[in-house]
């Protein structure tokens, strides 16, 4: 079904074309330097290192090599973004959670090399690409899996929703969470009297939840995810006098790039440039020369 689909949608037969700039700044893997910003320090490395180390921490190793040049495209993207804005990576960023590759040559030991090989060759193979809208470099949306569609955000004009019906197939695609109803005042910092009623308010244009109230409280959709431990702000509420049960569908925010979906379109023949393409289809793809 997946290879029909993406067959009928034209996906793997999508002529991407890279813009290339000429540019005198060294933006190479082993000349560009991103200054890695902590508690206590701030920490200088070369670009390949700060990749890999991102992609060691926020991927799994054993993806498509496809995938794998998806995300070290955005990732290399926002490096360049946020040296030139501010001259520093916070090491927790939201976007680019980070640990050092000397952490996991400790973690991993005797396997460190063997999974690190292919997110190496993806960043290798990839060496000064990098995506833009509008000329501005953007932000790395990258999520796990979502409800069949990405989802928008206002005033991020290049999210925009598209199909992702392969994530449907996901083992991660449905999660159940079940809290009993004092957990739920807990995590809400709510007193128990005040969970008489959840009511959801209002949907993204991707059906999940934007705005909820609990009780005399209005939350966001991704404060209330995020308090309650949830995967994703795709959700059915089951309410009974003891627990409540959340549905979830997806696993993230569902904006941007579907790691899962990304994977199922590598199946089915697509390269790098036409996953970036498919969830980025308003941006463009470009490399220093």
């Amino acid at each position: 079904m997946n290879g029909i689909v993406v067959k009928g949608m034209n996906i793997s037969n999508r002529k991407v074309n890279v813009e290339t700039l000429d540019e005198e700044i060294p933006y190479t893997n082993n000349k560009f330097i991103v200054r890695v910003k902590n508690e206590y320090e701030t920490i200088s490395m070369k670009l390949s290192d700060y990749l890999l180390g991102l992609m060691l921490t926020n991927v799994n190793y054993d993806f498509d090599i496809e995938v794998l040049k998806s995300v070290a495209i955005l990732y290399r993207t926002y490096a360049y973004k946020q040296m030139g804005k501010i001259g520093y990576i916070e090491i927790d960023d939201h976007f680019a959670k980070f640990r050092n590759i000397s952490y996991y040559k400790l973690l991993w030991f005797k396997d460190y090399d063997k999974i690190s090989k292919n997110m190496l060759r993806a960043i290798n193979e990839t060496e000064c690409m990098f995506i833009t809208y509008n000329n501005i470099f953007i932000k790395p949306y990258i999520h796990n899996t979502n409800n069949g569609n990405t989802d928008v955000l206002p005033n991020v004009e290049y999210l925009v929703k598209v199909p992702s019906l392969w994530d449907l197939t996901s083992s991660m695609y449905l999660n159940i969470t079940r809290y009993t109803v004092e957990k739920v005042a807990q995590l809400l910092n709510l007193d128990k009297d005040d969970l008489f009623g959840i009511k959801i308010l209002d949907l993204t244009e991707g059906g999940c939840i934007n705005k909820v109230k609990v009780g005399y409280t209005i939350f966001d959709g991704e404060e209330f995810r995020q308090n309650l431990n949830l995967p994703s702000k795709d959700m059915t509420i089951l309410i009974d006098d003891k627990y409540i049960t959340f549905v979830n569908r997806g696993h993230g925010d569902n904006l941007g790039l579907s790691l899962n979906g990304s994977a199922e379109l590598s199946k089915a023949g697509c390269n790098y440039l036409q996953i970036l393409n498919y969830y980025f289809p308003t941006c463009k793809i470009k490399k220093y020369v």
